[in-house]
């Protein structure tokens, strides 16, 4: 057994592979970025062209996106929320996290994904990418002549700051 790239811990028979294949439409927003990002992981850039939106489909082509996928690993799929986007909805957003690797140096993608319904089917129309929270000390960096914070009364340089 095979657990689906998706990070729902079903199998992936039980989860994207039938949306993938075309045995079944995506029943939610949620069920399509699932199959995306497991798209993203097996190499099904077909699926992934299919289930853009008409309107946005001519801006990436299925070998753009492979030669992009192809230069790293994914690592995981978290989905942080979603709204709307269920089975009697028309329109539907989904948060999520998308982990991944270049050249072994971990990376994340944190995008706001919005889906539209037509004639039944889920399209990813569009996404807002968040940028990173830049990294922001707590408190104010010691200088190497400054008290050592552990509380030795040796200067930091001294302590714990030595090379």
């Amino acid at each position: 057994m095979t657990l689906c790239p998706c990070c729902s811990g079903l199998p992936l028979e039980e989860c994207c592979r039938p949306i993938l294949n075309g045995e079944k439409k995506a029943p939610t927003a949620e069920a399509l970025m699932r199959a995306r990002y497991s798209a993203h992981c097996l190499g099904e850039f077909d699926f992934l062209a299919k289930s853009m939106h008409p309107s946005i489909r001519e801006e990436t082509s299925p070998e753009e996106m492979k030669a992009w996928a192809e230069s790293l690993s994914w690592l995981g799929l978290e989905i942080l929320e979603t709204e709307g986007g269920g089975p009697d909805d028309e329109r539907g957003k989904v948060s999520f996290i998308a982990r991944y690797a270049v050249k072994g140096m971990p990376q994340e993608l944190r995008e706001d994904a919005d889906f539209v319904k037509e004639d039944g089917c889920w399209y990813y129309a569009d996404g807002k990418v968040q940028p990173k929270e830049p990294y922001r000390r707590e408190h104010p960096k010691t200088g190497r002549n400054d008290p050592c914070p552990c509380g030795s009364g040796k200067k930091y340089k001294k302590c714990c700051g030595k090379e």
